[in-house]
């Protein structure tokens, strides 16, 4: 081998070695410190602090690589969280974009990482659709705090496939969104199946499928719907994992209680999840004779069943709201645990905390209430998505998470805004305690 040769051998073993993932903060208040290759087989290392959240609600660190290698295959991104300080969850994400529009996201917060949690392995994989042209990745964040990612790690594989062709899937999806909907009368059904059902794709798999259903989904306005991979439904139907610890104790004869969002939809981590929650309540029965502070404003939904099952001491087993599809049909909530909570304290006065962050199933939580005697809502404006999904398998294992309806409350009103507060807390002030001094003067 020549000198020259030898040289040039040498500076791209050198390149190559010391080549490094770019890591940057997805805002000013994010710093984010990073070493090492995600390509490699050791990984990237990277620390994320945040002295604050701004109002998208995360910190997060991002790095980005060309699509290209990756289209038509699954991308894997795995790697160890563990979150340094704070009260915040961390979590993994990937998402395919096409000129700076993304076309495909997938997330690890519904298994999150938390501080007490220590070190935990978490990993999600990805579909590259065809048309992507950049990658984007990292870990996140939602509260002020610090995580710590280390071996993160990204490969391509060929993609998965039980022999189901997207044609298949989004044929499926698009008969039961044009019939399912509860804003199916927005869209011209017949002219966007031409546009997306497409015969080529019956020679692709599946997953090719997923951001044309997306595309559909959007179409709807209802800024709810969504699309659950198979990986991602598999671990809804087989988990529920609270968003946040439950929280819950009294002071100066009030009680309080923080009820987190609860992601997945196991029978028996949902019933022990309502069973918590109500032994919480019960609790406080004698210790809260001025009434209760139900804390909602970091419930951004998931299951709504278990959460209002746990709540039965305090909504009762009456009519507490309901779901009113597009057709005017009204479905009552049915509350769904028996032979536990039997304690009435539905005369209790309640003040329920109430804000941006409540969304979804955390504002239908927030319905149940509303109208319930002796009840005052507290905070800021709700998201605006008090309304209902209903989940559809697909050919392949992944779902339709369709809204279907709008949620009702037991005096029959609907909240297409969003719920909002009687009492407005300002910046600066503390709602818990602007609650407390109505409690106070409620029971006087």
């Amino acid at each position: 081998m020549s000198r020259a040769l030898l040289l040039l051998v040498l500076m791209f073993l050198h390149a190559a070695a010391s080549a490094e993932t770019v890591w940057r903060g997805t805002s000013k208040d994010s710093t984010v410190t990073g070493s090492g290759d995600v390509l490699d087989p050791s990984g990237s290392n990277l620390n994320l602090a945040a002295a604050q959240i701004g109002k998208e609600g995360f910190s997060g660190a991002v790095a980005s690589l060309d699509a290209a290698a990756y289209r038509g295959r699954e991308v894997v991104v795995s790697g160890v969280l563990q979150v340094e300080e704070g009260a915040g969850n961390g979590a993994i994400w990937i998402r395919a974009d096409h000129l700076g529009e993304r076309l495909e996201f997938e997330n690890t917060s519904n298994n999150p990482v938390r501080f007490r949690d220590g070190t935990q392995a978490r990993e999600l994989r990805l579909y590259v659709p065809l048309t992507a042209t950049s990658l984007k990745f990292g870990i996140t964040m939602n509260d002020a705090g610090s995580i710590r990612a280390e071996s993160l790690k990204l490969r391509g594989e060929v993609a998965s496939s039980n022999g189901v062709s997207a044609y298949e899937v989004l044929d499926a999806a698009i008969s039961i969104i044009r019939t399912q909907a509860l804003n199916r009368a927005k869209v011209e059904w017949q002219a966007e199946r031409a546009e997306l059902l497409t015969s080529d794709l019956k020679e692709f798999p599946a997953q090719e499928a997923y951001s044309r259903i997306r595309i559909a989904l959007a179409k709807l306005g209802d800024r709810h719907s969504s699309l659950q991979t198979p990986s991602r439904a598999a671990q809804y139907r087989a988990s529920a994992v609270p968003t946040q610890a439950l929280e819950a104790g009294s002071s100066d004869n009030i009680g309080y209680l923080r009820l987190p969002g609860l992601m997945g939809s196991d029978p028996e981590a949902g019933r022990k999840f309502a069973s918590s929650v109500c032994r919480s309540i019960e609790a406080m029965a004698d210790k809260a004779s001025y009434g209760l502070i139900i804390d909602l404003r970091e419930n951004r939904g998931g299951n709504m069943w278990p959460m209002v099952d746990g709540l039965r001491p305090l909504l009762g087993s009456g009519h507490i709201g309901a779901f009113r599809d597009a057709d005017g049909k009204t479905t009552p909530w049915k509350l769904r645990m028996a032979g536990e909570c039997k304690t009435d304290m539905t005369t209790k006065p309640v003040a329920v905390l109430i804000g941006s962050k409540t969304a979804s199933s955390g504002e239908a939580v927030a319905t149940a209430f509303k109208g319930r005697p002796g009840t005052r809502f507290f905070g800021h404006p709700t998201a605006g998505l008090s309304t209902a999904n209903r989940y559809f398998p697909l050919p392949d294992g992944s779902a339709l998470v369709l809204t279907t309806g709008t949620d009702v409350d037991r005096l029959g009103r609907v909240f297409p805004d969003g719920l909002k507060p009687d009492v407005l807390v300002d910046d600066g002030q503390d709602a818990i305690e602007t609650a407390s001094v109505w409690l106070r003067s409620h029971a006087q």
